[in-house]
């Protein structure tokens, strides 16, 4: 597998949040895929149709973004390419709202990623949030996930204490990670890309989607190692570039 996307190098299209944009980009290089962050309207489209994947994060809006993210993901679509979404603030204010529904309305995408406060707010249900972040004891009805996986027709990943990942028809639950990779920006925003990367390299959605949140709760517990937050950060990028196909057997695929 790891093999696979190294002799491939799957481009991956960025239209990210000015935030996490450098990890991003790392962390996409550091399993073996090669990243791009080309926002400009003139050139879109262009870049999704060279792409393997494209990833829309809502991290930082702005109209021009709102507008390149509307191209990109109508031009992912046409030319079928997968295409995932991180709702990041989904929820938080009426503009990320409003947005959310936009793009559900007019894009199919092959996988979303979300905490729970993200994700109940592309279900229509209520939920309470803390800008980017998810409230504490933010509750979430599987069955509901499950239903809105199987209907829309994408592979569902809500992130938290233990990961959930369902597709509708299969789910696994992700008992892997640590607290630590709360306390660094942008762990969500990579976990995207590390998803991305591998269903630019050809992964069916269910595998990628599972295997790439898996690969940063892993690389979270490698990287904990009661060091300081800086060295935290570093030792993410280190285990993902390091990681091994035995370690990655530690998922187990099975239906729901």
């Amino acid at each position: 597998m790891l093999r696979t996307i190294e002799e491939k190098k799957p481009l991956i299209h960025h239209l990210t949040n000015t935030v996490t944009i450098n990890d991003c980009a790392n962390m996409t290089l550091a399993l073996g895929g090669s990243p791009v962050m080309a926002d400009d309207l003139l050139e879109v489209e262009e870049m999704v149709a060279l792409a393997d994947a494209v990833v829309l994060n809502t991290g930082t809006l702005n109209p021009a973004m709102r507008e390149a993210q509307l191209l990109a993901g109508k031009t992912a679509n046409r030319l079928g390419k997968p295409i995932i979404l991180d709702p990041v603030g989904a929820g938080a204010t009426t503009l990320r709202t409003d947005f959310m529904k936009e793009l559900m309305q007019q894009i199919q995408f092959t996988v979303i990623k979300g905490n729970a406060s993200e994700i109940k707010t592309l279900l229509g249900q209520a939920t309470t949030t803390k800008g980017v972040d998810v409230a504490e004891g933010e509750s979430l009805d599987f069955h509901a996930v499950r239903a809105f996986a199987a209907e829309s027709n994408q592979v569902i990943v809500v992130t938290g204490p233990v990961d959930f990942v369902t597709d509708g028809q299969h789910e696994l639950h992700l008992d892997v990670g640590t607290k630590r990779l709360g306390q660094v920006t942008g762990t969500g925003c990579m976990t995207a890309s590390l998803i991305a990367t591998l269903l630019g390299a050809g992964y069916a959605r269910f595998e990628a989607a599972a295997l790439g949140t898996f690969l940063m709760g892993k690389a979270g517990e490698q990287a904990d190692e009661k060091k300081g937050i800086g060295d935290f950060r570093t030792g993410l990028f280190n285990a993902v570039s390091l990681m091994t196909e035995e370690t990655l057997r530690e998922v187990h695929f099975n239906e729901a």
